[in-house]
């Protein structure tokens, strides 16, 4: 974990929030709803409830886009061959361990946050 936080710091990002979190299956069934399609949905699932996990809030401009480029390839062995210096391609394992979650778009991005910090954690 401090491997990856140094990484995104280095990157240029500002982690704002942090906190460990332990997401219980139908909270990370919750999370993880817009996935339903990935063919990994479940093991998504049941690998981020099955024990702690560090929740960030990072910030940037356009840090969508440049979180995105910094995590890699969702899949760690493309992430490995397109963008060996990304997160995923130095601490990713698979598809379902892929060392990091960011999201796919900025307003997912406010709604995954306020989910988190708001939501969960009030």
């Amino acid at each position: 974990m401090g491997q990856i936080i140094d990484a995104i710091l280095s990157a240029g990002f500002e982690i704002s929030a942090m906190q460990m979190i332990l997401f219980d299956h139908a909270v990370a069934r919750e999370f993880y709803e817009a996935y339903k399609f990935l063919p990994e949905h479940k093991k998504l699932i049941d690998h981020l409830s099955s024990g702690p996990a560090v929740a960030l809030e990072v910030r940037q401009d356009n840090v969508v886009e440049k979180f995105r480029k910094l995590c890699g390839p969702y899949d760690p062995e493309i992430a490995r061959k397109l963008e060996p210096n990304s997160i995923r391609a130095c601490f990713g394992v698979d598809r379902v361990m892929n060392a990091v979650h960011c999201t796919d778009l900025p307003e997912d991005g406010r709604l995954e946050v306020q989910f988190i910090f708001n939501t969960l954690l009030g």
